[in-house]
């Protein structure tokens, strides 16, 4: 396809769905085996942390404007190629994961100040900055901090000019006009195209770690001719199978099929902090992750009736960083003696594997995790170029995670996106979320290599708890029909992990709740191969 031909199709789903709902070392590149890719295959540069562990905290004894972060961000960000020391410090959990990166694997820390930052950037790196002017042209921040990771030159807004260059720095290149698209055409050849960081001007989440891969910023809430046609050359330009980091400008629907639709993934991060630490591989040792809970090997009984809860949105990065672990309505819950299913990203075993050994540690005896959402990243799989390039990767994420089940999410069933996931080898089966709170498939099945894909038939989304369960006691009990399982979705925004403790608090005895390993093996065990289709 044309870069033309891409960019109608981009304007058109735009349209229709804003009526409806070194540098050299980061490849995307895969080495093909017999079917995915090697077990340390990755997308992300992998940040490298200091040998000593030892950490400098900034943000900590002196509190930071938004520009002076960008400029500490942008220190973070070099040093963290070959030699990460550096962390922002915020109250909650960025506190406690510091604290965890002190307990559990033997770092050390120093508060440091900014003006102690930009003189050990100047006796490593030299002293030049890049200007931006935020108040007149908030577009100019995203500019400054994509020249700084080609360039080396730090981010220094015009209300900190005074003071960084009394801090000894010097202007190299005045970028305080600058539009995106004029940066874009100016710098491309120079940036990374292996990822994209989609972030507002208004945002400091996420510079250090764009800042270290050398990638493009870029925020176009436009939906004129000219954003658009911007937006599609950028994408056009990022390559195929290469994360797309921050969120989404305009609507979600619409611009996770832009991504989509150019081969990229979209990674929820845009209040994520301190990425380039926690991409530090080499900072927490040999890597992992066994499932607590994967089955309980419960066999199928006449008379039973069979169901599996996930949360959803577990795709989404920042909320791993910075709610799903610590909130009682979730992971800090005091869990119950059911199977609670939680959907996890895999894409953490490279950007933050000290969080998936947090909550491998966290873990209570019910817990159990699957892959969300439709991989290693947010995607539409049915507008997705090279389905079978992305499966081949999540197929060495799978493996990894130890995980055996995939949540989909997409605009509905499609024959050949369930063959395209069928063929992983790691993968059992799949949870299909589409439609109206995910449901709209109403548990149906579809069936490909004798794997289920079982769509979701409940959804803790605005629910009526008790009216749920009363459904559900009245469901069939024959465990040789797919009308003998339930797979019910918890919606993390509107409902929380005690409202699954009311459900099953109110499901009858005959009502077994099982981890989604265990669902989609009794219905492959158990159910016809046969696609039911309600």
């Amino acid at each position: 396809m044309t870069k033309l031909q891409k960019f109608s199709v981009v304007l058109s789903t735009l349209m229709a769905a804003t009526a409806a709902c070194s540098l050299a070392a980061c490849t995307n590149k895969p080495s093909d085996t017999s079917y995915g890719y090697d077990d340390d295959f990755t997308y992300y540069q992998e940040m490298v942390m200091n040998s000593e562990k030892k950490l400098y905290v900034f943000n900590r004894s002196e509190s930071l404007s938004f520009d002076e972060l960008v400029l500490a961000e942008a220190i973070q960000g070099i040093y963290a190629r070959t030699d990460a020391k550096y962390y922002l410090y915020t109250s909650g959990s960025y506190e406690t994961w510091l604290d965890d990166l002190v307990d559990n694997y033997g770092f050390t820390t120093e508060d440091i100040t900014l003006e102690e930052m930009v003189a050990d950037y100047i006796a490593d790196y030299g002293n030049g900055y890049v200007l931006y002017d935020r108040e007149t042209l908030p577009e100019t921040v995203n500019c400054a901090c994509s020249i700084a990771g080609v360039t080396n030159y730090l981010p220094v807004d015009k209300s900190l000019q005074s003071a960084a260059e009394g801090y000894g720095l010097e202007l190299k290149v005045d970028a305080s006009e600058m539009t995106e698209m004029e940066c874009f055409s100016q710098y491309k050849d120079q940036l990374n195209n292996t990822g994209l960081v989609q972030i507002d001007n208004e945002l400091t989440y996420m510079r250090d770690y764009g800042i270290a891969c050398g990638y493009f910023f870029i925020w176009r809430e436009g939906l004129d001719s000219e954003d658009l046609m911007f937006r599609g050359e950028v994408h056009d330009w990022v390559e195929e199978n290469s994360p797309v980091f921050g969120w989404v400008p305009n609507d979600e629907a619409q611009d996770v099929t832009v991504a989509s639709q150019y081969g990229q993934f979209v990674l929820a991060s845009d209040y994520c902090y301190n990425m380039t630490v926690f991409a530090c591989k080499n900072a927490f040792g040999e890597f992992s992750f066994t499932q607590p809970n994967k089955s309980t090997q419960v066999v199928a009984e006449q008379g039973k009736h069979y169901v599996c809860i996930m949360m959803s949105d577990g795709d989404n990065l920042q909320t791993w960083y910075n709610t799903f672990p610590f909130s009682s309505s979730y992971l800090a819950a005091e869990r119950g003696d059911f199977a609670m299913g939680w959907s996890l990203s895999p894409s953490l075993s490279d950007l933050g594997q000290n969080v998936l050994n947090y909550i491998q540690r966290n873990a209570a005896d019910s817990d159990y995790y699957v892959c969300s959402v439709s991989g290693q990243g947010y995607i539409y799989p049915q507008v997705y170029p090279d389905l079978e390039a992305y499966t081949k990767g999540l197929s060495s994420y799978l493996r990894r995670m130890d995980m055996s089940v995939v949540q989909i999410l997409d605009s509905g069933y499609s024959a050949s996106v369930i063959e395209a996931y069928s063929k992983i080898p790691e993968l059992t089966g799949g949870i299909y979320c589409y439609g109206n709170k995910y449901q709209e498939g109403n548990g149906s099945v579809y069936w490909a290599n004798d794997k289920p894909f079982v769509s979701i038939r409940e959804s803790l989304w605005n629910a009526d708890v008790a009216a749920m369960a009363q459904r559900i006691n009245n469901y069939a009990k024959d465990p040789t029909s797919i009308e003998g399982y339930t797979a019910i979705n918890l919606h993390p925004w509107s409902m929380t992990y005690q409202d699954v403790e009311e459900l099953v608090s109110l499901l009858d005895d005959d009502v077994v709740v099982v981890t989604a390993d265990d669902f989609i093996r009794l219905i492959t065990e158990n159910v016809p191969h046969v696609d039911v289709i309600r």
